[in-house]
């Protein structure tokens, strides 16, 4: 059970207050050293400048910790990252229960018959998703713990973001082009291409901060983008009603329309900046796009599983 704070270093503003999430009492049962136990949650004002992403969020801020334990207890209190944690964290547990989920059903079923290539286009997103939303957690996990771990886990961050559209162009550009593999090798390696490319980009920047937060959004958008040309290009050739029957890109148009609408919340800093206080702990633009990104990977699951329906009732090309 989530404990209700950590250990405040100053008094919370009011809306903490009104929702009694951060208090300054410790439970019941709380050690003497309770004050060395529990990560301390701090204001926009008293954290280094390493730590401030978001100049709306004024409360709820994890202090450095310079303790792994300390920082993993941040997954008991209740702050500004709570959200970020448990939506990724989650997020990579359920995609790796479909990926069980997925084999059992073929194991025990008598009409369903995955190839290799199935598994591939399967394997190669549900893994990328776990590894992307694992390594966020992890991420938003340990932000806290010091400077160097925190541009450590700043990149790998990043790098869970190329593992997932590599994986989500890989996956797609299967069934797209499941009867002309020349054409799926030319995408492939651009999707290799922009996802490395993404990643030198943003690991040169350090991985974060404010100033960097349009940079990110706008590489992310265009390394979505390309893993969608796929996609576009059947779109243009069979026509929408052929493409949405054939290869799922209604599901594919939902999932781009889910991170598009993540991705600009997140650069514009939506809502908070509209109520500066208000969303510090419930709601701000950082939770909205970890919440936008699992439903983005759900829709892709489902555009997977309508290719591969239709790939199993038209096997000959």
């Amino acid at each position: 059970m989530l404990q209700k704070t950590a250990r405040m270093t100053r008094r919370a503003t009011s809306p903490l207050e009104d929702s009694q999430l951060l208090t300054e009492s410790l439970p019941a049962t709380s050690k003497p050293d309770d004050q060395s136990y529990w990560p301390t949650i701090g204001s926009k004002e008293q954290i280094p400048g390493w730590l401030r992403d978001n100049d709306y969020i004024l409360e709820g801020h994890p202090m450095p910790t310079y303790s792994y334990t300390r920082s993993l207890r941040l997954w008991r209190c209740l702050h500004m990252e709570t959200m970020n944690i448990w939506t990724h964290l989650l997020g990579s547990v359920a995609f790796v229960a479909v990926g069980f989920t997925l084999n059992r059903s073929v194991s025990l079923s008598k009409d369903l018959d995955f190839t290799r290539g199935d598994v591939f286009a399967f394997g190669s997103f549900l893994a990328s998703a776990t590894i992307c939303f694992g390594l966020s957690a992890g991420f938003h996990t340990l932000r806290s713990h010091s400077y160097n771990i925190h541009h450590l886990w700043g990149r790998m961050d990043i790098l869970g973001i190329c593992f997932l559209a590599l994986g989500a162009g890989t996956s797609m550009t299967y069934y797209a082009f499941y009867c002309r593999p020349f054409i799926q090798r030319v995408y492939w390696g651009l999707n290799l291409f922009s996802a490395i490319g993404a990643a030198i980009t943003l690991f040169d920047t350090g991985g974060g901060g404010s100033k960097m937060r349009t940079l990110r959004g706008g590489v992310f958008s265009l390394l979505a983008i390309s893993a969608m040309l796929p996609i576009l290009q059947s779109v243009i050739e069979l026509g929408w009603t052929r493409a949405s029957n054939e290869i799922g890109a209604g599901w594919y148009l939902a999932e781009a329309l889910s991170l598009l609408t993540g991705v600009s919340v997140f650069v514009g800093r939506f809502p908070e900046r509209l109520s500066p206080g208000t969303f510090d702990i419930w709601g701000h633009s950082h939770q909205l796009w970890h919440t936008f990104a699992v439903l983005g990977g759900a829709f892709h699951v489902v555009a997977l599983v309508a290719a591969y329906d239709y790939r199993r009732m038209h096997k000959i090309c």
